[in-house]
Order: C-alpha cells, then sequence, then structure tokens
C-alpha cells in the first residue's frame, strides 16, 4: 500500500536554513545597495576585476620575495609587499563583491534562471579547478616529500612556506572565479 504524503507543518532543518540565509542575504543586498553606485556599471566592474587579478600576480610576485626573504637572498624589507598587496586586494575584492550584490553566495532561489544557470555552472568549474588543483598538489607534495625525507637537502624546510604561498594564490585565483567571470560578463541594465 502506498504511503500518503501530508503535508508537515514543521519546517525541516534545512528549510530553516535555507529561509535564513534568504534573509541574510537579502538583508545585505538592501544594506549595500547604496554603496558604490558610480561602480555598478560594466566599465568599473571591469577595471575591478583587472585590478584584482593584478593583485593576485603582486601577490604572487611577492610570495616570491617573501620566500627570498626567508632564504636571505633579498632583502629582509621586501617582506613587506606580501601583508600590502594582500590589503589592497581585500579592498577590491571587497568593492568588487558589492558591485554584483554578492551575487555568488546567493541563495539560488534567489536568482533568475539566467543567474542561476551562470552561477551553478561557474561553481561547477571551480569545484573541478579545486579537485585537480588539490590533486596535483598532493601528488607533488608526496613525490617532493619523499625525496626531501631520504636526500634532506638545505632547501627542504622551505616547502610549506612555498606550498603555503602558492597554495593562497592559486586557491584566492579559483575560489573567487564564479565572481570574477560573473562580474566581467554582466551588463549594465
Amino acid at each position: 500500500m502506498p504511503t500518503i504524503r501530508t503535508e508537515n507543518p514543521t519546517p525541516s532543518f534545512f528549510e530553516k536554513l535555507e529561509v535564513r540565509r534568504e534573509a541574510k542575504y537579502t538583508k545585505r543586498v538592501e544594506q549595500m545597495s547604496s554603496w558604490l553606485t558610480n561602480w555598478r556599471n560594466q566599465a568599473a566592474r571591469r577595471k575591478l576585476v583587472i585590478a584584482f587579478e593584478v593583485c593576485l600576480v603582486l601577490m604572487l610576485l611577492s610570495g616570491i620575495a617573501l620566500l627570498g626573504t626567508l632564504t636571505n637572498i633579498f632583502p629582509d624589507w621586501l617582506s613587506m609587499f606580501w601583508p600590502a598587496t594582500s590589503l589592497i586586494m581585500i579592498f577590491v575584492w571587497t568593492s568588487l563583491n558589492i558591485t554584483v550584490d554578492m551575487v555568488d553566495s546567493a541563495p539560488i532561489s534567489l536568482l533568475d534562471e539566467y543567474q542561476q544557470e551562470q552561477i551553478l555552472n561557474l561553481r561547477g568549474l571551480t569545484y573541478r579547478c579545486f579537485l585537480y588543483f588539490g590533486l596535483a598538489s598532493f601528488l607533488a607534495l608526496v613525490l617532493v616529500g619523499t625525496y626531501v625525507l631520504n636526500a634532506q637537502p638545505d632547501w627542504g624546510h622551505y616547502i610549506p612556506y612555498s606550498f603555503g604561498i602558492f597554495g593562497i594564490v592559486i586557491f584566492l585565483f579559483i575560489s573567487t572565479l564564479p565572481t570574477v567571470v560573473y562580474a566581467w560578463n554582466l551588463r549594465d541594465d
């Protein structure tokens, strides 16, 4: 005998969580709707995207400089570029997120069909990139780690720093793909 489904008057934990997420997102978007109004056009968003990507490249270069200061190849003052670049990137990233109403973190139920398709495809791309990056990183750590454990070269103790610095930059690049691509392609109303 088939079971008869009746409507459950009490929402489940996930339904409550989704309602709370929607309310929180809506409140945040309403708060920020008056912020950076002059930057909410395609040309300004593209400039922010370019500025963000430049910050990522500068972060990579400052990470190399930081590794150089750890190994005493470069002077110590070069290590200050890493935190300075990080602060600039935080400002640019926050501005970019505000201009696109944080659509990459929006609940799917609040997006229209076009936005849903864009964001879900970009989230899928990000997921695949994380998988490939993770696989390559773990394989490299195993192979390099095995060599370092056996040979014990002088530079071996810098491996965690270098993997950490390059990992952070690659993580930031991959995790921001949905917002960056969406902001670049978003047309003016």
